[in-house]
């Protein structure tokens, strides 16, 4: 590491003369008359040469540069860190425990960009922090290869269709897709210095994960929380899947509303309606029983419009007067009111649409028919034959499956389901228990739990997924359910436990087809991760975990489903602490995305800014807030790092004989001053980090550190270092270094490499620590002096004075004055001599 002896022919950097007299500025030595006079090149090569002699052992060959090598530095810490295992759980350790449920990203993602960076990096910067807080740290990560978008993104890239490839031949082709996009996260994630354990993985399509999602839906099962049922379910016509409530998002589209004619006794009707092409699954017509205008029609029917037969016109209060024609034309499904009406007043089915999208035989002339399609000729027949009245534009607001943008129908199937419909105190009072950062986010919890309207449907219509551990009986389909010693478990490959129904005695069974939503695995993790060790002891510790980092957006699945599972499995929250981030957005303020194509590719961001500087930009928003994408505070980021660089080569370069473990009492009053406003600065980080206030602890580090550490202190303190006052000096390198090691700690949840590179240049010989990121986090550090400092900025005002006027009149801020009148107040008796020579002002008046 250090170059002990070195002669001027392998000192290659100190050819030039700039760069020379650049090093010997550093080490205060330029002023010097004899090298002033000294032009010779070879002379000066033998003066820096007998120089270095002087600090020999002391520069490390990778701090000769003036330039700080970063792509070399993050390869050097990143082989370390793995070689070394600093980021593994241990087993053994006795520290108390903190434990992190990170969400598994799908593989499918094959666009990595910055707002990926953004939501991890932000739970990492705490991850770290808590290590260095003497945590024992269990950081897994898992990876979501089961679900409709592996599944989807398989189709669309390999051109499949499904319907001419087997299962198990799709299924292989899923897993191998998703075992490549496992590895561009994991190369991402070392790039930018995730500090994830990479012992501890999971996927969860895995055996592992296959089983744990089984167990809870027979323990789920076991406690009567689980049941399977007939009834309209939400679902996709695009992805040909039930889906839950939870995967619905709000889309506004331009519509028209159709005024139709119905017919009764004579009488006609105006319905007001939207979708026409579900006239042949009208069931009803509603009207208010206190309005005059229909009150002599309840009780009698009223013929459909172009299919021609009757239904019954019935009674509620619910129907508004006021609104559209005050007729409810109700169908079989509609919308949520016509699931209603048809649930409390036992009315007939008339299911029209197929699982594709498409009108079934009550279609008749529209069999076949996509909605849309049939929408468009049924109005056409309606206008054709007078039945249409008129057509208004109007702007709605559409139910559509947030996977695919498709409006979602109901369609009666036969679905597994958890309950949690009638549950939602027990789900509001579990929100109350955990701690949400920021708390505003609990209110999201609360809003989506109060607007809960059916149960959870578990089920999917899909090839890919964990299977449910069922069968039935081929006769009367009484279910299954595989003994708990088989998990995991194919029913597709796989018999029954039993070789009879329990139910009718016959003998045949077959396999349950449907796979689980990925959410009914995904909401497991707390129980998997606990799984990633062996000691039974441990495991239990593991459970509830300490973190849930998560964007906003997978609170009520991710976060509310883990709850629901945790409750019913173990009466227990399943974390602590939640921890939401936003999303990052582009330079105009859209949300990054693959669709909008509106990205620097993550690889190519790395390479050009680093690590460091991408984890800085990270900082700039608070938890739960979205954070644009700006270049500029990218290039902050690696202005910090050159900066802590520069002042580390600073050190080492005026360390001489200096001994660490050597605390100064002789300290000056910039050195108090230093010290009061670290401690200071150090208490606001370390409160900011807990409350997992990342981006105020930035602020608090980059303000003293540019402020007051290299602005100042470091200014101050030059004609110390070089000075032939030992004393003085001693006290100088002393808070200095130990200063610095304290920032270069603070900064390092948000910029491990460059921190690393100096713990270890600097540091590490005098540390016990092998690695920055597993020593303590600093302490306040003790001043052993008495003496009153607390009007220091007094002096400080005066020294901005004395720059400001050699800056106006162009001159070197280090060039002397040979006089200065002050009109700063300040105690000149106190601090008189300090501002001379930090100054450089010979008579201070």
């Amino acid at each position: 590491m250090y170059q002990k002896d070195p002669s001027p022919k392998t000192y290659r950097h100190r050819d030039g003369c700039r760069e020379l007299m650049e090093w010997l500025t550093l080490l205060g030595l330029w002023s010097d008359p004899l090298l002033k006079i000294t032009g010779d090149r070879l002379k000066l090569k033998f003066l820096v040469h007998s120089v270095y002699i002087t600090f020999k052992n002391i520069i490390p060959l990778n701090m000769e540069s003036k330039n700080y090598d970063r792509i070399a530095t993050e390869k050097r810490w990143k082989k370390f860190w793995e070689k070394e295992k600093i980021f593994q759980f241990s087993e053994k350790s006795k520290a108390p425990l903190y434990v992190v449920d990170t969400p598994p990203p799908y593989v499918s993602a094959d666009h990595l960009h910055a707002g990926h960076i953004m939501s991890y990096a932000q739970a990492e910067f705490i991850v770290r922090y808590q290590r260095m807080r003497g945590f024992n740290v269990f950081y897994p990560m898992g990876f979501d290869d089961n679900g409709l978008p592996t599944e989807r993104f398989v189709e669309k890239k390999y051109k499949i269709d499904k319907s001419k490839i087997t299962k198990s031949e799709f299924i292989k082709i899923c897993l191998q897709e998703t075992e490549q996009g496992a590895q561009t996260y994991k190369k991402l994630w070392d790039d930018l210095g995730i500090s994830v354990d990479w012992t501890k993985t999971y996927s969860t399509i895995s055996p592992l994960a296959t089983k744990v999602s089984q167990w809870s839906f027979l323990d789920l099962h076991k406690k009567g929380a689980l049941y399977r049922n007939e009834a309209p379910v939400l679902w996709c016509p695009s992805c040909r899947t039930a889906i839950a409530q939870a995967d619905l998002e709000d889309k506004k589209e331009d519509a028209k509303i159709n005024s139709i004619y119905f017919s009764s006794h004579g009488t006609k009707l105006t319905i007001a309606t939207t979708r026409p092409e579900l006239l042949s699954a009208c069931v009803a017509l509603y009207v208010n029983p206190t309005d005059t205008r229909y009150k002599h029609l309840i009780g009698k029917n009223a013929l459909v419009p172009l299919f021609d037969y009757e239904v019954p016109i019935r009674a509620s209060e619910k129907v508004d007067s006021a609104f559209g024609t005050g007729l409810m034309m109700v169908c079989t499904w509609g919308d949520k009111e016509d699931l209603e009406k048809w649930q409390t007043d036992k009315l007939q089915t008339r299911a029209v649409l197929r699982e594709d999208g498409r009108l079934n035989e009550l279609g008749i002339a529209y069999r076949g028919l996509k909605i849309y399609e049939a929408r468009k000729k049924i109005i056409s027949d309606l206008q054709r034959k007078g039945y249409l009245i008129k057509q208004e534009d109007i702007s709605h607001t559409l139910n559509v499956h947030e996977r695919c943008g498709t409006p979602v129908e109901f369609i009666l199937s036969k679905q597994w389901f958890i309950k949690i419909a009638d549950l939602q105190k027990t789900w509001l009072a579990y929100g109350k228990k955990l701690h949400w950062y920021p708390e505003t986010k609990r209110q999201d919890y609360e809003l989506w739990v109060n607007s809960l309207q059916w149960d959870w449907c578990i089920s999917r219509q899909r090839y890919y997924g964990v299977p449910f551990p069922v069968w039935y009986c081929e006769h009367c389909l009484e279910p299954i359910l595989a003994h708990e010693k088989m998990l995991p478990v194919n029913p597709a490959e796989v018999k029954p436990p039993l070789s009879s129904c329990p139910k009718c005695g016959h003998k045949k069974f077959v396999p349950e087809n449907d796979v689980m939503d990925t959410w009914a695995t995904s909401s497991v993790t707390p129980f998997i991760i606990r799984e990633l060790v062996r000691d039974k002891q441990i495991k239990k510790k593991l459970f509830p975990a300490t973190l849930r980092p998560n964007a906003f957006e997978i609170i009520r699945t991710w976060d509310f489903y883990s709850i629901v599972k945790s409750h019913y499995h173990f009466q227990s929250v399943p974390f602590r602490d939640v921890m939401i981030s936003g999303h990052g957005l582009d330079e105009h303020g859209r949300k990054i995305s693959k669709r909008l194509g509106n990205y620097i590719p993550s690889e190519k961001l790395l390479e050009e800014y680093g690590a460091d500087a991408i984890r800085y930009w990270a900082t700039g928003a608070m938890l739960g807030q979205n954070l644009r994408f700006n270049i500029q505070e990218v290039k902050k980021g690696r202005k910090t790092t050159i900066k802590l660089w520069n002042v580390g080569r600073l050190i080492l370069m005026n360390l001489g004989d200096f001994k660490f473990k050597e605390v100064s009492r002789h300290l000056e009053c910039a050195d108090i001053w230093i010290l009061q406003e670290f401690n200071q600065t150090l208490t606001k980080v370390t409160h900011a980090f807990d409350a997992y206030a990342y981006a105020k602890a930035k602020d608090e580090i980059d303000q003293f550190f540019w402020s007051k550490f290299t602005d100042y202190y470091l200014e101050f303190i030059k004609y110390r270092l070089s000075g032939d006052d030992a004393i003085s000096q001693q006290a100088a390198r002393y808070t200095l270094t130990t200063v610095f090691l304290g920032i270069i700690k603070m900064y390092a949840p948000i910029l491990p490499f460059i921190t690393e590179e100096l713990y270890q240049l600097i540091y590490k010989k005098n540390e016990r620590a092998k690695s920055l990121h597993l020593s303590q986090w600093p302490s306040v550090i003790e001043i052993h002096t008495d003496q009153d400092v607390s009007d220091f900025t007094q002096a400080i005002a005066a020294i901005d004075e004395i720059r400001k006027y050699k800056s106006e009149r162009a001159m070197p801020l280090g060039s002397e004055l040979a006089k200065y009148k002050l009109t700063t107040k300040v105690d000149v008796d106190k601090y008189g001599e300090f501002i001379r020579n930090a100054a450089r002002v010979k008579i201070l008046r």
